[in-house]
Formats: structure tokens, C-alpha cells, sequence
């Protein structure tokens, strides 16, 4: 009967790394064999709360509840047991294994929102926030520059991000959005930027000549860009763009730079 138990444990482990509010995030970083290392972890963690839950209410609480001429009998592993026995159950001590067995598997579920629960309000207490996600991300990504640089200037909108692409397109703008993460693609997927000008790297020396400004398009010009074209990524500065690149006849600008 314990065998029976590992399917609901490995389920709810799943489960609870889909809707945790940290795990959720981690899951793209998962692969292989550690994937279902960590489900098997957490589906651990949901049995032991739901173990602890069935001990608990079978020997802490009544078998029925009375309030005035209502009586409502509780003791579900008793009602489950007499189903099983009227369902052709050998004996009553096989009816009451799975009546257990259900039990504590429905409780192994309800465990994995528990601890989702659990998980947000630590969090809530930490960041002083119910809107977490920004600050979970944001301390996930820190293990990678170019997602740790695209993510923190999404987040102050008045930062301009230059990209150059594997193509030697290059375009400056503000970061907009970050595609979620996700188990597959992880953080490297669309990003959003609202482009301010955008140009290409000359082939010989890397120099980039700014071809396109959107400003002087009266509306709103978003473009989404695949992460994994981006070739280099670095914050824009104005004041050292225009020092080092004075205006040419013509009115265009040229980055020295190579970065």
C-alpha cells in the first residue's frame, strides 16, 4: 500500500514546484534527473505535512460535530472504510488501508497549496509586499549579466539600454518587459523595448552609425526582440555619447566604442 503512495507524492511535488512562488521561477533552471530530484524533495514535504494532518485530526478532533439538532459525523476514514466494504472489500482492515490511502493523498495535495501559502507569506514578510515577483526574479537573474542588466533597467524606466544584435543591428531604447520564465525556455525568450534610435555596426571597425531616430514619429513604436539574438548589452549614456561622438555634417552621430 506505502508503493501506491509514491505516484500522489511525485504528483504533488510537481505540483508544488508549478505554483510555489519561488520553486515556480527555479523550475526553467531544472533539468534531468535533478527535475524530478527536486519534485520527489517537495513531494516529501507535502507528505510529511499531510501525515502530520491526518495523525492530527484523527486523534485531536471528534468524530462528529453537534451544533443544536444538527449532528455532522466526521470520521472520514471510518465513512470511507464502510464504502470501500460495500464495494466488495475483503475485510474491514484492507478497507480501512485504503480508505488511508485516500486520505492521506488528498491531504498530500492539499499540503502543496499549504506550503504555496506558507511560502508567499514569508515572503510578504520579507519584502513588506503581497506583489513579490519582481524581487524573486530579480534575485534569480543575479547569476547572469545580461538577464541581471535587461531586468534591472526594466525596472527604472527613465535607463536607456543599447543591444546590439548578432545581425550587427544595434538599437537603443528602454527595456519595456521581460518574457516569464518558464521550464523550457527559462528567461531567454521576447523581450520589449520602446526603441529611441536604432543603427548597425559597421563591418570593418564596429563603429555604429545611428540611421533610425523614433522620436521624430509622434506614437508610442514598441519592438520585440528574441534574448537569444542579443549579441552585447550595455547601459546608455548620453552625456558620454555625446562627448565622445560629436555631431558630423549631416546631422548623424557614430559610436567609437565597440562594446
Amino acid at each position: 500500500m506505502l508503493l501506491l503512495l509514491i505516484l500522489p507524492v511525485l504528483v504533488a511535488g510537481f505540483l508544488a514546484c508549478h505554483i510555489h512562488p519561488v520553486h515556480s521561477y527555479k523550475l526553467h533552471r531544472y533539468e534531468g534527473q535533478y527535475l524530478y530530484l527536486k519534485s520527489a524533495e517537495l513531494g516529501l514535504e507535502c507528505f510529511a505535512l499531510a501525515f502530520a494532518l491526518g495523525v492530527f485530526s484523527h486523534y485531536q478532533l471528534p468524530n462528529s460535530l453537534t451544533a443544536g439538532c444538527f449532528s455532522v459525523n466526521i470520521a472520514v476514514s471510518k465513512q470511507l472504510a464502510n464504502a470501500m466494504m460495500a464495494m466488495g472489500t475483503k475485510d474491514e482492515d484492507e478497507a480501512l488501508k485504503l480508505a488511508w490511502f485516500f486520505i492521506l493523498s488528498a491531504l498530500t495535495f492539499l499540503a502543496a497549496f499549504i506550503i504555496k501559502i506558507w511560502a508567499t507569506i514569508r515572503l510578504r514578510l520579507r519584502f513588506g509586499t503581497w506583489d513579490t515577483k519582481v524581487f524573486v526574479i530579480g534575485k534569480l537573474l543575479e547569476d547572469s549579466p545580461l538577464d541581471n542588466l535587461l531586468f534591472n533597467l526594466s525596472l527604472q524606466r527613465d535607463k536607456y539600454v543599447m543591444l546590439t544584435m548578432n545581425d550587427r543591428k544595434v538599437y537603443v531604447g528602454k527595456v519595456i518587459d521581460l518574457g516569464e520564465p518558464t521550464e523550457t525556455n527559462g528567461m531567454d525568450q521576447d523581450i520589449s523595448i520602446m526603441p529611441l534610435m536604432s543603427g548597425y555596426r559597421e563591418k570593418d571597425n564596429l563603429k555604429v552609425e545611428f540611421t533610425t531616430f523614433y522620436e521624430e514619429v509622434d506614437a508610442d513604436i514598441y519592438l520585440s526582440l528574441r534574448q537569444e539574438a542579443i549579441l552585447s548589452a550595455t547601459e546608455f549614456d548620453f552625456t558620454a555619447y555625446q562627448r565622445w561622438n560629436p555631431p558630423k555634417e549631416g546631422g548623424t552621430q557614430s559610436d567609437t566604442g565597440s562594446t
